[in-house]
């Protein structure tokens, strides 16, 4: 026979107090995590792990069986009702019947699951309730540090088999929330009202449908005012043992809360009439479209999400083209039923949106983790950008002009808030790079030549080129000492590995 785990033999060592708490119907997963029991192979086995070490428990070799009838054992019911946990560790709410309940509401309203986790809304007062015999064996036996509460011990018990049902993990609080309301009638929340009374200044009052004010029990606030209570307090205001309940509780709703899923990806822009976002001055819209709104649409029906979050990695103004491998974007869609699509899946979503918008394509889209959503946000001034400006002068290009312009190496540029932008922006000045410079004619137009560049995140590039008034310094118009303006200005390559795990080679 292996070892007895350590809560089996602090029952045995304060048998008073174990068959003082048997004697009012604990039930087994009780008994030991009052124990202190923490370990949820020991949770989950409690009656077959007490069968097993009966000798220990009792001088007669026998042990009070929690889930017989008084026919055998003359202590307990089964129809009875564990007084410490309400009924929530026993077969009511563990068994494999009501498991499947809530396996088959998940997949009944067509949610699919990356990651789970189950949240429970109890009866009013089992927290106090469970404390209560917590606090009896820790006057009367021994003192439990870290105990587990009833809540915990039973996601420690229902784990494995939820998450056999859904082949996926339980994670923290990530993923599909399941949660599930159980109410007993017996549990009428007098012992809030103990509390409200003994603490009014700790809860928030409100005026209720009837018009008086009354105090609101939170969980949260109803928690800080049980962990500021000392024992002594807490034993005088609700003393050992608390009413029975001989009411079974009852389950009496399950909610799935969706999570948002993360789909990451890149777009390019080929129209100067489409915003990132959609622009309004005003209450008047300007451009015709926006790849927010054409992207976000289609992926939150993909995905029957209820809302979306568009982010990306800088933005491009509206008359300018996104061109090469794209823009690194975001979006959070919030409320999804879908966790996630196959690669098929995605790849048909992908088409859908380059078939229905000439103006925008997208690329690699892909799922992501919630935390990946913050490459893009961060170290936002240590990326660069290449860009493609076609310039224009009033006298001729020369050779000398370009010539110029192509021997420049790296120049640091202090900029101020673009003329431009001063309505919706402060006045600062920034310093930024810019670099690899290279300057070509084009054929046939004589006042114009094309500009390549690459610059620190954050340059104002337009205002580089013809210098806002002097804003800019320098400036390629300082620099020739002519009047130069960006006709068109393209962004050709944003240096960020994105979506997370594609090679920064295939970017190129």
């Amino acid at each position: 026979m292996t070892d007895p785990p350590k809560a089996i033999l602090r029952l045995a060592s304060h048998k008073d107090t174990t068959k003082r708490l048997q004697s009012l119907g604990v039930c087994h997963r009780c008994l030991i995590r009052i124990a202190g029991e923490t370990n949820p192979t020991v949770l989950r086995n409690a009656s077959s792990i007490m069968a097993l070490h009966m000798a220990i428990l009792s001088s007669d070799k026998k042990v009070d069986n929690l889930d017989g009838d008084p026919g055998k054992n003359g202590v307990y019911d089964v129809a009875d009702v564990c007084p410490c946990c309400f009924g929530l560790l026993q077969e009511s709410f563990t068994s494999l019947a009501f498991l499947t309940r809530i396996q088959h509401h998940v997949q009944q309203n067509g949610y699919t699951l990356r990651t789970f986790w189950c949240s429970l809304t109890a009866p009013n007062g089992a927290d106090i309730r469970s404390r209560i015999f917590d606090e009896y064996w820790d006057e009367s036996a021994e003192k439990i540090s870290g105990r587990l509460a009833v809540k915990d011990a039973w996601k420690a018990v229902v784990t494995p088999v939820l998450t056999g049902f859904f082949g996926t993990r339980w994670v923290g609080h990530e993923g599909l929330e399941i949660n599930l309301a159980v109410e007993n009638a017996q549990m009428d929340g007098k012992e809030c009202e103990a509390l409200t009374a003994k603490y009014p200044q700790s809860f928030q009052e409100k005026r209720g449908p009837d018009g008086k004010m009354k105090r609101i029990v939170t969980r949260h606030s109803l928690e800080k005012v049980l962990a500021s209570m000392r024992s002594y307090d807490f034993n005088l205001l609700f003393p050992f043992p608390p009413r029975p309940l001989t009411v079974p509780s009852t389950l009496v709703q399950i909610t799935c809360i969706p999570c948002s899923v993360f789909v990451a990806g890149r777009y390019l822009k080929y129209s100067r009439t489409v915003s990132q976002t959609p622009w309004f001055i005003e209450e008047e819209r300007k451009g015709d479209a926006s790849v927010e709104e054409m992207i976000c649409a289609r992926l939150e029906a993909a995905f029957q999400a209820e809302s979306s979050r568009f982010m990306a990695s800088g933005r491009e103004d509206i008359d300018v083209l996104m061109l090469g491998e794209g823009r690194p974007f975001g979006v959070e869609l919030i409320g999804a039923k879908y966790a996630g699509l196959t690669e098929l899946e995605m790849a048909k979503v992908e088409v859908q949106i380059n078939e229905s918008h000439k103006d925008i394509e997208v690329k690699y889209l892909s799922v992501v983790e919630r935390s990946d959503m913050t490459i893009i946000k961060t170290g936002e001034e240590d990326k660069t950008k290449t860009y493609s400006a076609l310039c224009s002068m009033r006298e001729l290009v020369t050779p000398e002009d370009l010539r110029q312009i192509n021997e420049l190496t790296t120049l640091q540029i202090k900029q101020k808030t673009p003329v431009r932008v001063l309505h919706r922006r402060a006045n600062a000045e920034r310093l930024r790079r810019v670099f690899d410079f290279s300057a070509e004619p084009i054929a046939g137009k004589p006042h114009h030549f094309r500009l390549t560049m690459k610059t620190q995140a954050g340059t104002y590039v337009k205002e580089f080129i013809h210098s806002d008034f002097g804003r800019t310094a320098p400036s390629v118009s300082a620099l020739l000492r002519k009047e130069v303006e960006c006709e068109e200005l393209d962004v050709l390559a944003v240096d960020l590995v994105w979506p997370p795990g594609r090679s920064a080679f295939s970017l190129n």
